[in-house]
């Protein structure tokens, strides 16, 4: 027994002591190399994104031996030295940079030639390819009156605004800035049929420095004026004088021929001067027996001669909202068509009426309604066209 405690007791000796020995060798490595300083790092580094750059950010301790920051990245030729001339500042620096996504690594120098740690941080650059899948903010619609074309806009992510560029009436080239959370803008100068280019701006993150902008687009304002019945009767009737359409005949593609009764259904019923009575298209008795025929309905005014008209009023049938949109043009020959104009109507009874006024008197013989759109189906019906001119 004491031979073995005493094998045990020397084996437990020779194991510290040994172990020991390892552990002394170790430092001793460390020991022999003497202390290592390193120079204070870059604290809070952060990579905001631009237009074909990258604009690093990043925080300085007060180490007084830093001299310089050296910025790398993947991809990076020759590294990039920022001079420091006041620690414990915050630092910047813009690297003009192709258009992509970097690992970017800052080492803090002293001139001694002592470095920091290694801080890395990943941005992105945009550029051409990121330009080029902009979207344009959305326009749900632009409405014209003699006060002026108003731009109704939709809501875009991330669109911080909208530069626009347009001719005004006295042929003076004019920018402005809509803002992106704008839900429409009023345009007072603009001259109806002329164009306007737009270009969105989106920011695409957060702390970017720069706003990209979109593609520009070009689009045209409304070469008329849509005018409420109010506001017609109130205040632009007056200015013009009511076009007679006495002799005047009129056919259509399709009418309703007795299932209105004896006289609404029928085309005529759009020239008696009557709001009571209306035209309607077939569904009951139409013309041939084509009863629901398919959109567009067409309405041809002959005025027996060349007729100077500046205005077209359309009355839908009293409380009904089956006429949607009707689309005007006028003729010389009922060969050749000049669009004119769009009234668009929305699916409710209300308004009954509405006024296209053009800038200026046009010429023609003929005018057609073609009813394209409708509330109810293939169904349309229409109290009377009345038109001006202005003498």
């Amino acid at each position: 027994m004491r031979t073995i405690f005493k094998y045990v007791t020397f084996c437990m000796v020779a194991f510290v002591t040994v172990a020991c020995g390892d552990l002394y060798e170790t430092h001793e490595k460390y020991l022999k190399m003497g202390e290592e300083t390193y120079v204070g790092k870059a604290d809070s580094l952060q990579a905001n994104g631009g237009f074909n750059r990258v604009e690093l950010k990043w925080k300085l301790n007060v180490d007084p031996k830093i001299s310089k920051c050296v910025i790398t990245w993947n991809g990076c030729l020759q590294p990039v030295e920022v001079a420091v001339d006041r620690p414990g500042s915050v630092m910047s620096k813009i690297i003009d940079i192709a258009e992509g996504k970097y690992i970017f690594k800052i080492v803090v120098k002293s001139d001694s030639g002592k470095e920091s740690l290694a801080q890395t941080v990943s941005g992105e650059s945009y550029g051409s390819s990121y330009q080029g899948r902009l979207a344009q903010k959305g326009i749900i619609s632009i409405q014209a009156t003699p006060v002026g074309a108003t731009i109704n806009w939709l809501q875009e992510e991330s669109c911080v605004g909208v530069n626009l560029s347009y001719t005004d009436k006295g042929g003076a080239k004019k920018e402005i800035f809509v803002a992106g959370d704008a839900t429409s803008t009023l345009i007072e100068d603009f001259v109806p049929g002329s164009e306007f280019t737009m270009t969105s701006l989106f920011k695409p993150e957060k702390d970017a420095i720069d706003n990209i902008a979109s593609l520009p687009k070009t689009i045209a304002f409304p070469a008329y004026y849509i005018i409420s019945k109010t506001d017609w009767d109130q205040t632009y009737h007056k200015n013009y004088t009511d076009v007679s359409r006495t002799g005047w005949t009129v056919e259509a593609t399709t009418e309703e021929r007795g299932g209105e009764g004896a006289v609404n259904g029928y085309v005529t019923a759009l020239l008696d001067g009557d709001l009571a009575t209306f035209w309607h298209s077939a569904w009951k008795n139409g013309i041939d027996g084509v009863i629901n025929p398919p959109l567009p309905h067409l309405i041809t005014l002959d005025m027996q001669a060349s007729q100077d008209i500046i205005s077209i009023e359309l009355a839908r049938r009293t409380n009904n909202k089956d006429t949607k949109t009707v689309v005007f043009s006028i003729s010389n020959d009922k060969v050749d068509w000049k669009e004119l104009g769009v009234l668009d109507f929305p699916n409710a009874v209300t308004p009954n009426a509405m006024i296209l006024l053009l800038p200026d008197n046009v010429k023609g013989r003929y005018i057609r309604a073609a009813v394209t759109g409708s509330n109810n189906g293939v169904n349309a019906s229409i109290a009377e066209i009345m038109f001006t001119s202005k003498q």
